[in-house]
């Protein structure tokens, strides 16, 4: 039987047993089958069926619901896994850097406008990430949607039955139903979409496009009545500084992620320095949004590495350059001349011995570096690979400053 097309699966062998991951999108449900219940996915006629029984046996616990706060413990240690098993969880296809929107802190390039990733490029790249145990594939660009082949690209990451993340700013799905109705019944795992401000003016503006605010709210809340899984990504600029409460309160409303954070990245080339929040403004929000719960720990990383691009995550640009991920100016290899097997098994290992703490040289050598959010992207664009850069260093000056104003109350 044809494995039902809300369901995610992947096998992973090793020596000693063999795992298969099932998701099922649907339900939001995700399966960790090992050794004898992995052979009987196999051999089962009906897969729901199958899950259903496993579903309900107490005794089996395989199980994880994907709403539960169990399930980012979960998702965290499926990374070390990834890790340890170099397994690539992620791979980011920008399949284009055109956009229908105009936001003034954009930073990709804008020289790049010609290039496009064609279905047969596609088709290529994510066969053989399936064969290399790639997990699961997101969608970027620019703007994802208005790639010519985009529909048939995502079907494609679909009938693999991989998992699909979107990151879209959903004016296309606004304006096209059939497009809309299409994506949804091919079952992505997730989207991410940013919106900037629950005033529809002012979103309106870091966009650049009137009428923005309203197909992107119309989509996020359809979405989310489908029960879709969405994240709502809120960049926190000069032009929006207080306006991730708000749609933190709508995140919350409608049971959708939310992410917000004061930095953005900062790119010479497109002149989008006025969108960086001032420091007093950033000092500001961070005094008003930390508390002892949420303070940043130290930075530290297992193994002192930096983060997880190039360790669980892979990007491919328009032009099939290969980076550690979206955005980061550090080029692996080009898949014209280069596959990710090679990338994989030959240069990822390099990359990876100099993608460590130890090696960030201009770094740690204040007290309020142990709060930095260190990020290569951004450095990459600002200064350099493994360069501080100065935009963070003043996050972790304001962040330092709110830390000792909560330290006062506190006492």
């Amino acid at each position: 039987m044809q494995i039902p097309i809300n369901l995610n699966t992947r096998i992973f062998t090793f020596k000693k047993y063999t795992i298969r991951f099932v998701e099922d999108i649907k339900n939001h449900i995700f399966y960790i089958l090992k050794d004898e219940l992995a052979q009987k996915w196999e051999n089962a006629e009906d897969k729901e069926k199958f899950l259903f029984e496993i579903r309900n046996n107490k005794n089996l616990k395989c199980a994880i619901n994907f709403e539960s706060k169990n399930f980012k413990y979960f998702k965290a240690n499926l990374e070390e896994f990834y890790i340890e098993n170099n397994i690539i969880s992620s791979l980011h296809l920008e399949l284009n850097y055109k956009c229908n929107l105009n936001c003034k802190h954009c930073f990709n390039p804008k020289n790049m406008d010609e290039y496009s990733i064609s279905f047969e490029q596609a088709k290529k790249i994510i066969d053989e990430a399936y064969n290399s145990d790639v997990y699961g594939i997101a969608l970027t660009g620019g703007e994802c949607t208005i790639n010519k082949d985009f529909l048939k690209i995502a079907k494609y990451v679909r009938e693999k039955r991989m998992p699909l993340s979107i990151l879209t700013n959903a004016q296309k799905l606004y304006d096209d139903e059939n497009l809309f109705n299409e994506l949804l019944s091919i079952y992505p795992e997730s989207f991410k979409i940013s919106l900037y401000s629950m005033n529809s003016d002012e979103h309106d503006y870091i966009t650049g496009v009137k009428g923005s605010y309203h197909k992107t709210l119309n989509i996020i809340k359809r979405l989310r009545k489908k029960n879709i899984n969405v994240h709502i990504a809120c960049s926190q600029l000069s032009y929006n500084i207080c306006s991730h409460k708000e749609v933190k309160m709508f995140a919350d409303e409608i049971g959708a992620e939310f992410s917000r954070g004061c930095n953005f990245i900062h790119n010479k080339n497109n002149n989008n320095l006025n969108a960086k929040c001032s420091f007093e403004d950033i000092e500001q929000f961070y005094c008003d949004t930390i508390t002892p719960k949420t303070l940043r720990q130290e930075f530290t990383k297992t193994n002192g590495r930096i983060c997880n691009a190039g360790f669980t995550k892979l990007s491919i640009r328009p032009n099939l350059d290969i980076t550690p991920c979206v955005g980061f100016n550090y080029v692996l290899g080009n898949y014209n001349s280069t596959s990710l097997k090679e990338i994989t098994e030959i240069i990822l290992p390099k990359f990876r011995e100099k993608f460590i703490k130890s090696n960030l040289k201009e770094c740690f050598k204040h007290e309020y570096c142990k709060y930095c959010q260190y990020c290569s992207l951004q450095s990459t664009h600002e200064t350099g690979f493994l360069k501080k850069s100065p935009t963070l260093c003043e996050d972790a000056k304001a962040y330092y400053n709110a830390y000792l104003n909560l330290s006062k109350k506190i006492k």
